[in-house]
Order: C-alpha cells, then structure tokens, then sequence
C-alpha cells in the first residue's frame, strides 16, 4: 500500500510539471528575484532563450490554471538544463518558491531526464549561488571539482620568452571554427565552450586574442569585465603546444591590452587541480581570494 501511495503521489507531481513556454517568461522572471533558492548559470546569454525548448520545465501549484488568482502566478519551480555543446549539459537555471520545494525539483529533473538527448552523458551544477547540498544527493549528483579564484592588483609582468614565431593578435571571426577544435582537444566535455558560445564571448568580451604559429592558431584568450576591472574568462592552449611559453605570452599581452582600458584588478577562475595553470597565474602574481565554487555532476546512465 505504501509503495502504491508514492507512485501515485510520484505520478500527481509530474502531472504538474510541463514544458516552460514564452508566456511562462514574467512567472519565470518573478521567480528568479523572489524564490528562496536560486541559481543561475547562463554565461552570456539569457535565461529566456532556452524558453520552448526541451529541457527547461516548470512546477505549477495545480494542473493547468483554473481557478488561480489573477495575481498570484501558478509557477513555482522551474529548472533548465542545456548542453552547448554536447556531451556535457549545465543547469542553467533553477529556483523554487519554497524551501520545502526538494519533490517540485526532483519532479522536473526527472521529466528532462526522460526527454534528455541521448548524446547528453553528464549534467553538471556549478554552485556559485546557495543551493540545499542534500537536494542534490538525493537528485543523484555528486561533487567532481572545485573551481577557485585568483586576484591579482597592478599590470606588472615577470619576465617571459616568446616562443620562435608566435604571434598574437586579436580575434578574426573565421578563427571560431579553429579555438572549437582547440577547446575539444584541450578539456574534458564539461568545461568546453562551442563554436556559438566563442562568438557570444566576443561579443561581451573586453580582450579577445589568438596565438598563431605559421599562421594555425594554437592557443586564445578572451576577458570580460569593465568599471577599472578585468577578468580572464578563457585562456585555451592546444594540447601539444602546451609548456612552451604561449600561456605565459598571451597572458602577457592581455596585461597590455587591460593597461590601455585604465584596468588595474585582474580575477580569474580555474580548477583546483589544473596545477600548471594555478602555476602560470602565480607566477604572474594572482593570489587566491578565498573564494571556492564546487561543481556537482550528475552522470546518466542508459541501458546497453
């Protein structure tokens, strides 16, 4: 009898969740300003553009939206996983209205579950923003890595060599195609940025720049920031050009290009147990500032 209840009651909470349309776009917005947990990770993009598609579902209090007062919204959960590109997909967005809303998420994650690409292996959380830890034991994640901050103040740079014909320069749209392939070489599916996130990068970036040997790009770096600050969001190095001194060189001359944009505070992520890159950045001043994000996966499993 118990395990009948909680199928039903498994049941009775799915068929609350559907598919976030455009009109959910104002309940959504509500949502992620005024839910008790939020967490949003959509890089240069908006949450509204994965509205429509699969993958990002929403909880309403009741089946459909009889009988809802005209000013309360019926929508409160929602959650968006998107993967740009495949294999890896990231929660991109995830808010509920209450702090007893664990069975709203784990519904809607189960609904995505069952309509997931099947090219999709991993869904990974990147917790900048508090969410419950337990929720996410219990949806089946566990923690993979650890991302940490470095800070660095002044421009000043400690000498360095620049590989026999290297040369950087700024970004060339019909470079994006080549740094895809350098990001696919160079990182684990997790951590890779497509072909159409280069470009949305670019466009919000304050410093974009590409290595080149024999005119082939090897290696780019771009940063975002503004307001006297800067933050290196990328810097990617294809695999067999990596210890040559091309990280250490383009680092280099995304100092010169914060020098002329009055920039004198530099930040920057990277994982714990990138210990070459942690190395690079050290030597060119960055302290850690204290600050830890852990990033939590969740890995699908299909039947052979």
């Amino acid at each position: 009898m118990q395990l009948a209840n909680s199928m039903e009651g498994d049941s009775a909470l799915r068929g609350r969740v559907r598919r976030a349309t455009s009109g959910d776009a104002a309940a959504i917005q509500r949502l992620l300003k005024m839910g008790v947990y939020i967490h949003i990770h959509v890089d240069w993009r908006l949450p509204g553009e994965w509205l429509n598609r699969p993958g990002f579902m929403v909880f309403e209090k009741e089946v459909g939206r009889k009988n809802q007062d005209r000013n309360s919204s019926p929508v409160v959960a929602c959650l968006a996983i998107a993967a740009d590109p495949p294999p890896a997909a990231w929660v991109r967005v995830a808010a509920v209205e209450s702090h007893t809303g664990y069975d709203q998420m784990n519904a809607m994650f189960g609904e995505i579950l069952g309509e997931l690409d099947p090219a999709i292996n991993e869904i990974a959380w990147f917790l900048a923003d508090y969410f419950p830890l337990h929720w996410l034991e219990r949806m089946g994640f566990e923690q993979v890595s650890e991302v940490i901050g470095f800070r660095k103040e002044g421009l000043d740079v400690p000498g360095y060599v620049t590989p026999a014909g290297l040369v950087v320069r700024p970004l060339l749209m019909e470079d994006i195609p080549a740094l895809a392939a350098i990001e696919t070489a160079a990182f684990e599916p997790r951590w890779r940025h497509s072909a159409v996130d280069l470009g949305l990068a670019w466009r919000n970036s304050i410093s974009f720049t590409v290595a080149l040997v024999d005119d082939k790009p090897v290696a780019f770096q771009f940063s975002t920031g503004g307001g006297g600050t800067a933050h290196l969001s990328r810097m990617t190095v294809q695999p067999e050009w990596q210890g040559m001194g091309i990280g250490a060189a383009l680092l280099a001359k995304a100092m010169e290009s914060y020098r002329l944009q009055n920039i004198q505070t530099v930040t920057l992520n990277t994982q714990t147990d990138n210990i070459a890159s942690r190395r690079l950045y050290e030597r060119f001043g960055f302290r850690p500032t204290g600050y830890s994000y852990p990033i939590w996966s969740y890995f699908v499993s299909r039947p052979t």
